[in-house]
């Protein structure tokens, strides 16, 4: 019965400790700044630059509720948990959706210099919902939802050289071109403006609505991190 009555006691200290120390970790870009940086922030989210050169290594930390992008891919990264365990990651490549995990870890990259943009998210964006039908709604054959949890969702936009879009609206969010992007958009009051982002720029952008055309004989691509 004593022994017994110890091996549970051992066990209760075992999983206190665990739990304490997960709640002790500081996040990503606290614990390992020179890997996560906060590039945008406001009342709604913050956009974090994730770097990391091959082979470098980060310390313990832990994220926000978040999804993400990876503008070069991953190979072979290892990470860590609290527990001692750890696992290889599955290779993926440039434009692949990250899907943010919550369980604190370390990482050790591997062979490739990497660079991801991740959103975590603070608080609701409540707004009105738009006379005018969202992109994916209006051209679902250039727009499409890849990922939806709480409070967001991520489109995926392609459009072909010279390509043409509807007038169409846009949620609240984050855009981050894959590529370099030359546009030219029309607003509902016909002005017209030409926007050019280069690939991996990233922006806060409130709710819109437009038409537009690819101004490039080349295809486009573009994330966008919409809140819901």
């Amino acid at each position: 019965m004593i022994k017994q009555f110890i091996l549970i006691l051992s066990l209760i200290v075992m999983i206190g400790c665990a739990e304490n120390l997960e709640n002790s970790i500081l996040t990503s870009t606290v614990a390992a700044p020179d890997n996560y940086q906060i590039e945008f922030e406001n009342e709604y989210l913050r956009i974090i630059r994730v770097r990391y050169s091959p082979g470098e290594s980060s310390a313990m930390h832990s994220h926000e509720p978040f999804v993400g992008v990876t503008l070069t891919g991953a190979e072979g990264s290892i990470f860590t948990y609290t527990d001692g365990s750890s696992e290889t990651r599955s290779s993926s490549t440039p434009g692949s959706l990250i899907d943010g995990s919550l369980v604190p870890h370390s990482i050790v990259n591997g062979g490739i210099d990497q660079e991801n943009i991740f959103v975590e998210l603070k608080k609701p964006y409540l707004t009105e919902e738009p006379t005018i039908p969202n992109l994916v709604d209006a051209a679902p054959n250039l727009a499409s939802v890849e990922l939806e949890k709480p409070g967001i969702r991520v489109v995926r936009i392609k459009n072909i050289g010279k390509g043409d879009t509807p007038l169409h609206s846009h949620r609240a969010g984050v855009s981050v071109p894959l590529t370099d992007i030359d546009v030219e958009v029309t607003l509902p009051s016909g002005e017209v403006r030409r926007v050019y982002k280069l690939a991996g720029e990233v922006a806060w952008e409130e709710p819109r609505a437009h038409k537009g055309k690819n101004l490039s004989d080349e295809p486009n691509e573009m994330i966008l991190f919409e809140l819901m």
